[in-house]
Protein backbone atom coordinates (compact mmCIF):
# COMPACT_ATOMS: atom_id res chain seq x y z
CA UNK A 1 0.00 0.00 0.00
CA UNK A 2 0.95 3.35 -0.54
CA UNK A 3 1.80 5.88 2.65
CA UNK A 4 -1.16 7.41 2.06
CA UNK A 5 -3.27 4.39 2.12
CA UNK A 6 -1.47 3.35 5.30
CA UNK A 7 -2.08 6.68 6.78
CA UNK A 8 -5.93 6.42 6.20
CA UNK A 9 -5.96 2.99 7.85
CA UNK A 10 -3.97 3.92 10.58
CA UNK A 11 -6.73 6.88 11.31
CA UNK A 12 -9.60 4.14 10.77
CA UNK A 13 -7.71 1.87 13.45
CA UNK A 14 -7.94 4.23 15.81
CA UNK A 15 -11.37 4.71 15.57
CA UNK A 16 -11.25 7.53 12.95
CA UNK A 17 -13.17 7.91 9.72
CA UNK A 18 -12.27 8.14 5.98
CA UNK A 19 -14.06 8.54 2.92
CA UNK A 20 -12.95 8.33 -1.06
CA UNK A 21 -9.22 7.46 -0.02
CA UNK A 22 -8.79 11.26 0.45
CA UNK A 23 -10.87 12.80 3.20
CA UNK A 24 -10.98 12.44 7.13
CA UNK A 25 -14.27 13.61 8.21
CA UNK A 26 -13.62 11.83 11.82
CA UNK A 27 -10.61 12.11 13.56
CA UNK A 28 -8.82 8.87 15.84
CA UNK A 29 -8.20 8.65 19.31
CA UNK A 30 -6.91 5.59 20.73
CA UNK A 31 -5.92 4.70 24.05
CA UNK A 32 -2.43 3.11 24.02
CA UNK A 33 -0.67 3.30 27.72
CA UNK A 34 -1.41 3.69 30.97
CA UNK A 35 0.53 2.95 33.97
CA UNK A 36 -0.10 -0.47 35.61
CA UNK A 37 0.97 -0.67 39.38
CA UNK A 38 3.19 -3.48 40.67
CA UNK A 39 1.94 -3.01 44.16
CA UNK A 40 3.26 -6.07 46.70
CA UNK A 41 0.50 -8.47 48.52
CA UNK A 42 2.01 -7.41 52.25
CA UNK A 43 0.99 -3.46 51.12
CA UNK A 44 -2.13 -3.98 49.50
CA UNK A 45 -3.50 -5.82 52.79
CA UNK A 46 -1.99 -3.55 54.61
CA UNK A 47 -4.06 -0.52 53.35
CA UNK A 48 -6.57 -3.00 52.52
CA UNK A 49 -7.04 -1.75 48.58
CA UNK A 50 -9.14 -2.15 46.31
CA UNK A 51 -8.71 -4.69 43.87
CA UNK A 52 -8.78 -2.69 40.77
CA UNK A 53 -7.74 0.37 38.71
CA UNK A 54 -8.24 2.11 41.64
CA UNK A 55 -5.52 0.52 43.90
CA UNK A 56 -2.45 3.03 43.21
CA UNK A 57 -4.72 6.28 43.19
CA UNK A 58 -5.96 4.79 46.54
CA UNK A 59 -2.29 3.85 47.89
CA UNK A 60 -1.37 7.62 46.94
CA UNK A 61 -4.27 8.73 49.19
CA UNK A 62 -3.76 6.21 52.08
CA UNK A 63 0.11 7.32 52.63
CA UNK A 64 -0.57 11.54 51.68
CA UNK A 65 -3.35 10.67 54.93
CA UNK A 66 -2.19 7.26 56.54
CA UNK A 67 -5.29 6.13 56.41
CA UNK A 68 -5.37 1.95 57.23
CA UNK A 69 -8.80 1.87 58.89
CA UNK A 70 -11.31 3.94 57.20
CA UNK A 71 -13.68 1.98 54.91
CA UNK A 72 -12.74 1.42 51.41
CA UNK A 73 -16.19 1.79 49.73
CA UNK A 74 -16.15 5.23 48.05
CA UNK A 75 -12.85 6.12 49.80
CA UNK A 76 -11.03 7.48 46.90
CA UNK A 77 -14.59 8.74 44.52
CA UNK A 78 -14.50 11.24 47.67
CA UNK A 79 -10.82 12.19 47.56
CA UNK A 80 -11.30 12.81 43.51
CA UNK A 81 -14.07 13.96 43.05
CA UNK A 82 -15.25 15.84 46.50
CA UNK A 83 -12.18 17.20 48.28
CA UNK A 84 -10.75 17.37 44.71
CA UNK A 85 -7.31 16.25 45.95
CA UNK A 86 -6.05 15.92 42.07
CA UNK A 87 -1.99 15.15 43.35
CA UNK A 88 -3.19 11.77 44.26
CA UNK A 89 -3.13 10.78 40.50
CA UNK A 90 -0.08 12.83 39.30
CA UNK A 91 2.07 9.30 39.27
CA UNK A 92 -0.74 7.78 36.87
CA UNK A 93 0.15 8.54 33.10
CA UNK A 94 -2.31 7.93 30.07
CA UNK A 95 -0.95 7.80 26.39
CA UNK A 96 -3.04 8.04 23.47
CA UNK A 97 -2.68 8.36 19.57
CA UNK A 98 -4.68 10.67 17.93
CA UNK A 99 -5.15 10.32 13.74
CA UNK A 100 -6.32 12.41 11.34
CA UNK A 101 -6.32 16.05 12.67
CA UNK A 102 -5.57 19.59 11.04
CA UNK A 103 -2.49 21.12 11.76
CA UNK A 104 -4.06 24.02 13.88
CA UNK A 105 -4.95 21.48 16.52
CA UNK A 106 -2.02 19.73 16.72
CA UNK A 107 -0.42 23.19 17.22
CA UNK A 108 -2.59 23.63 20.30
CA UNK A 109 -1.59 20.23 21.76
CA UNK A 110 2.09 20.96 21.07
CA UNK A 111 1.99 23.89 22.81
CA UNK A 112 0.73 22.18 26.37
CA UNK A 113 2.71 20.61 28.95
CA UNK A 114 2.11 17.24 27.53
CA UNK A 115 4.97 14.33 26.14
CA UNK A 116 4.18 14.96 22.14
CA UNK A 117 5.69 12.84 19.27
CA UNK A 118 4.18 14.18 16.20
CA UNK A 119 4.07 13.72 12.75
CA UNK A 120 6.85 15.55 10.28
CA UNK A 121 5.59 17.60 8.24
CA UNK A 122 8.06 19.85 6.18
CA UNK A 123 11.49 17.83 4.50
CA UNK A 124 9.52 14.58 4.22
CA UNK A 125 8.00 13.14 1.17
CA UNK A 126 5.38 11.25 3.35
CA UNK A 127 3.48 14.60 3.64
CA UNK A 128 3.31 15.32 -0.31
CA UNK A 129 0.32 12.95 -1.07
CA UNK A 130 -1.61 13.76 2.11
CA UNK A 131 -5.01 13.13 3.44
CA UNK A 132 -7.27 16.32 4.31
CA UNK A 133 -9.10 17.20 7.33
CA UNK A 134 -12.57 18.36 5.67
CA UNK A 135 -16.65 19.06 5.99
CA UNK A 136 -18.33 16.68 3.80
CA UNK A 137 -19.94 19.59 2.39
CA UNK A 138 -16.61 21.38 1.75
CA UNK A 139 -15.14 18.56 0.00
CA UNK A 140 -15.43 20.47 -3.56
CA UNK A 141 -13.75 23.30 -2.72
CA UNK A 142 -10.60 21.29 -1.76
CA UNK A 143 -10.69 19.30 -5.21
CA UNK A 144 -10.74 22.71 -6.62
CA UNK A 145 -7.12 23.44 -4.78
CA UNK A 146 -5.72 19.73 -5.31
CA UNK A 147 -6.22 20.61 -9.06
CA UNK A 148 -4.52 23.91 -8.40
CA UNK A 149 -1.76 21.50 -6.59
CA UNK A 150 -1.20 19.59 -8.84
CA UNK A 151 -0.38 22.02 -11.30
CA UNK A 152 1.91 23.70 -9.25
CA UNK A 153 3.73 20.21 -8.51
CA UNK A 154 4.06 19.47 -12.30
CA UNK A 155 6.36 22.59 -12.10
CA UNK A 156 8.20 21.15 -9.30
CA UNK A 157 8.70 17.65 -10.02
CA UNK A 158 9.86 15.46 -6.71
CA UNK A 159 13.64 15.28 -6.08
CA UNK A 160 16.24 14.11 -3.69
CA UNK A 161 16.89 17.80 -2.57
CA UNK A 162 15.26 18.17 0.33
CA UNK A 163 15.07 21.96 0.13
CA UNK A 164 12.76 21.08 -2.85
CA UNK A 165 10.41 18.74 -1.11
CA UNK A 166 10.12 21.21 1.95
CA UNK A 167 8.89 23.60 -0.72
CA UNK A 168 6.04 21.03 -2.38
CA UNK A 169 5.28 20.25 1.38
CA UNK A 170 4.51 24.12 2.03
CA UNK A 171 2.40 24.26 -0.68
CA UNK A 172 -0.10 22.64 0.60
CA UNK A 173 -3.66 23.40 3.12
CA UNK A 174 -2.77 23.29 6.50
CA UNK A 175 -5.81 20.93 7.14
CA UNK A 176 -4.22 18.21 5.76
CA UNK A 177 -4.04 15.07 8.04
CA UNK A 178 -1.24 14.79 11.13
CA UNK A 179 -0.87 12.51 13.52
CA UNK A 180 0.60 12.21 17.02
CA UNK A 181 0.97 10.16 20.09
CA UNK A 182 0.49 12.26 23.45
CA UNK A 183 0.73 11.38 27.26
CA UNK A 184 -0.27 13.24 30.25
CA UNK A 185 -0.49 12.50 34.23
CA UNK A 186 -4.24 11.68 35.50
CA UNK A 187 -4.61 14.61 36.94
CA UNK A 188 -3.35 16.92 33.99
CA UNK A 189 -5.54 15.60 31.97
CA UNK A 190 -8.33 15.70 34.09
CA UNK A 191 -7.74 19.82 33.72
CA UNK A 192 -6.79 19.93 30.32
CA UNK A 193 -9.97 18.04 28.24
CA UNK A 194 -12.31 20.25 31.30
CA UNK A 195 -10.86 23.50 30.36
CA UNK A 196 -10.89 22.70 26.35
CA UNK A 197 -14.43 21.11 26.58
CA UNK A 198 -15.83 23.91 29.17
CA UNK A 199 -14.67 27.23 28.06
CA UNK A 200 -14.51 28.98 23.93
CA UNK A 201 -11.77 26.49 22.12
CA UNK A 202 -11.93 25.38 18.74
CA UNK A 203 -14.28 22.73 18.24
CA UNK A 204 -12.03 20.07 16.66
CA UNK A 205 -9.81 20.35 19.69
CA UNK A 206 -12.77 19.75 21.73
CA UNK A 207 -13.82 16.83 19.78
CA UNK A 208 -10.51 15.20 20.47
CA UNK A 209 -11.02 16.11 24.34
CA UNK A 210 -14.51 14.43 24.54
CA UNK A 211 -13.20 11.26 22.62
CA UNK A 212 -9.78 11.72 25.45
CA UNK A 213 -12.42 12.05 28.49
CA UNK A 214 -14.55 9.28 26.94
CA UNK A 215 -11.66 6.90 27.21
CA UNK A 216 -10.30 7.99 30.81
CA UNK A 217 -13.59 7.54 31.88
CA UNK A 218 -13.93 4.44 30.60
CA UNK A 219 -10.19 2.85 32.48
CA UNK A 220 -11.48 4.84 35.55
CA UNK A 221 -15.12 5.34 35.92
CA UNK A 222 -15.15 6.65 39.33
CA UNK A 223 -13.75 10.12 38.21
CA UNK A 224 -16.22 12.69 37.92
CA UNK A 225 -15.27 15.77 35.28
CA UNK A 226 -16.24 19.39 36.16
CA UNK A 227 -17.69 19.40 32.14
CA UNK A 228 -20.08 16.76 32.78
CA UNK A 229 -21.72 18.81 35.82
CA UNK A 230 -21.18 22.30 33.18
CA UNK A 231 -23.22 20.18 30.24
CA UNK A 232 -25.67 19.16 32.86
CA UNK A 233 -26.51 22.98 34.28
CA UNK A 234 -26.10 24.04 30.42
CA UNK A 235 -28.96 21.72 30.00
CA UNK A 236 -30.84 22.80 32.53
CA UNK A 237 -30.57 26.25 31.69
CA UNK A 238 -32.72 25.85 28.69
CA UNK A 239 -35.00 23.56 29.76
CA UNK A 240 -36.04 27.06 31.88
Amino acid sequence: MSVRENIASLIEYSGGKVIDDRYVIEPGVLLISKTINVIPKEISDLFNLTDDNKQLAELNARITYMNFKESRENYIEDIINNTKHHSILTNITLGFLVTGIKGETLLEFASSIANISRQTTSRTRTADNTLYVVNEEDIPFVEEYMSLRKAYLEKHPLSKDKDDIEKRNEFNLFTKAMSFTISMTLADWIYYVDKKIIEDYEYELKNICMKIKGLIKKEYPYIEFASDKAKLNEKIKINK
